[in-house]
C-alpha cells in the first residue's frame, strides 16, 4: 500500500523555508552560548554583562537608563537588574536615581567598568571576527546588517538606531 503525498496548504512551509527557519533558529540557540562561554573564559563576563559595560562606554558621562539598556538588548528588566547587581558587586557600575523620574535608574560605568571594559575590547573583537565578520564578505555586510535589522521589532531597531548613532556605515 502506498500512499500518496500530502499536498502543502498555504499554512506550511516549503522545505527552503524550512531550512532557512532551522538554520536562524540553531543560529539562535547556539551563537549566544558560544559567545558567553568565549567571554567568561577570556574576560571574566558574560557576553551580556560586556555588551552592557560597552554600551555604557560609549555614553557620555558613561551612563544610561536601564530600561533603554533592556530595550536595545531584548532584555527583561528583571535580566537587567540581576546583570546590574552583579556588575554593581564588581565594581564596575553604579546606580544612580534619575533626578527627573524617581521610579527611573540610570547604570553608571565606575573607572573599574571602563578599564575592564577597555581591557576586554580585544577580546570581544576577536570573538565577533571569528564568530561572524570572518565568515561574511564585506561586500555583503550591508545587505547582511540591513536585513538583520529589518527582522528587528520596531522598538528594539528604534532603540539600537539611537544607540548605533555613533556608527558611521563602512568604517
Amino acid at each position: 500500500m502506498t500512499t500518496a503525498p500530502i499536498a502543502r496548504t498555504s499554512t506550511e512551509l516549503t522545505a527552503s523555508e524550512e531550512l532557512l527557519w532551522r538554520r536562524f533558529s540553531a543560529v539562535l540557540g547556539s551563537v549566544p552560548a558560544l559567545l558567553d562561554e568565549r567571554m567568561r573564559g577570556t574576560t571574566g563576563l558574560n557576553y551580556f554583562q560586556y555588551t552592557v559595560l560597552d554600551a555604557l562606554s560609549h555614553q557620555p558621562g558613561g551612563r544610561l537608563q536601564l530600561a533603554q539598556i533592556a530595550r536595545a538588548n531584548d532584555a527583561s528588566l528583571s535580566r537587567l537588574s540581576h546583570s546590574i547587581t552583579r556588575l554593581e558587586a564588581a565594581g564596575l557600575v553604579e546606580r544612580a536615581t534619575c533626578d527627573h523620574d524617581r521610579r527611573a535608574s540610570w547604570a553608571v560605568l565606575t573607572d573599574e567598568g571602563a578599564r575592564v571594559v577597555e581591557d576586554s575590547r580585544d577580546e570581544y573583537v576577536r570573538i565577533v571576527r571569528e564568530t561572524l565578520l570572518d565568515r561574511v564578505p564585506a561586500e555583503h555586510r550591508p545587505a547582511f546588517t540591513a536585513l538583520l535589522t529589518s527582522l528587528l521589532p520596531a522598538d528594539v531597531a528604534e532603540q539600537c538606531d539611537g544607540l548605533d548613532a555613533d556608527l558611521e556605515p563602512g568604517s
